[in-house]
């Protein structure tokens, strides 16, 4: 049992909104816990939680810490949380899909720092040397606000910044020309649009869509085919962002 001492909202890549409890620091299964997701706001409505409040956490699969119960009500009179209608970074007024809130503003601050972030993580372009908090300075520099900024910035021009020397400097440098190597797919599923993950770059390569140009053309085709497809949204996307 633990105390929810706040709530905070995060925005994601794909501009969706995700609560998360911040907790009052508590031992479990091995680990201290201090945060936990709470999904959205239905899952907050059926806990009834609000800031303040004693709670029961688990680690379901023995992983991912989770929100189970309210024991006991705050004292503050604080009321269950309700998720804001404005994006907390961006201002723009969310939107509705499904049970999530979306922030739909491709130009949000914190949505495009998560995309880098996803970008050079592991299991996608492995930039190791462009971990979190490095990204977070260069992006708060407006050194980097693009995917192609990460391949053209000089970072020579860091070497007067506290924390970079000219090992680290020229290590960075030789993550990111090793990652032009990583094969078109990891490139692919590296831009993190929504419901093209590795199975799918993989499919699309395998069925000879094997570079930009040509999957461009593809979704042109889909979108001559049908204007009215749910696809098309999804489809002038896609070519709005390689061109």
């Amino acid at each position: 049992q633990t105390v929810v001492n706040d709530i905070t909202v995060q925005v994601g890549r794909s501009g969706r909104i995700t609560p998360l409890a911040i907790l009052e620091p508590v031992a479990l299964a091995g680990s201290t816990i201090s945060k936990a997701t709470l999904h959205n706001q239905t899952y907050i409505d059926t806990l009834e939680l609000a800031i303040g409040d004693t709670v029961e956490i688990s680690k379901r699969g023995d992983v991912i810490p989770a929100v189970e119960k309210v024991i006991d009500k705050n004292e503050d009179g604080n009321r269950t949380f309700n998720l804001p209608e404005e994006c907390p970074s961006c201002k723009s007024k969310l939107e509705v899909d499904g049970a999530h809130l979306f922030c739909m503003n491709r130009k949000c601050s914190e949505r495009n720092l998560n995309s880098l972030k996803f970008f050079v993580g592991k299991g996608q372009m492995d930039i190791d040397t462009l971990g979190g908090k490095t990204i977070e300075f260069l992006f708060n520099k407006e050194h980097i606000k693009t995917i192609p900024d990460i391949y053209n910035f000089d970072y020579d021009l860091l070497l007067n910044e506290e924390g970079f020397g000219e090992k680290k400097i020229a290590s960075i440098k030789n993550s990111i020309t090793q990652s032009k190597s990583k094969p078109f797919r990891y490139v692919l599923q590296s831009l993190g649009f929504d419901d093209l993950g590795p199975k799918i770059a993989e499919t699309l390569i395998k069925s000879g869509y094997n570079s930009f140009e040509k999957i461009i053309s593809l979704f042109n085709t889909e979108i001559e085919n049908d204007r009215k497809s749910t696809r098309l949204k999804s489809s002038q996307t896609l070519i709005s962002y390689f061109v």
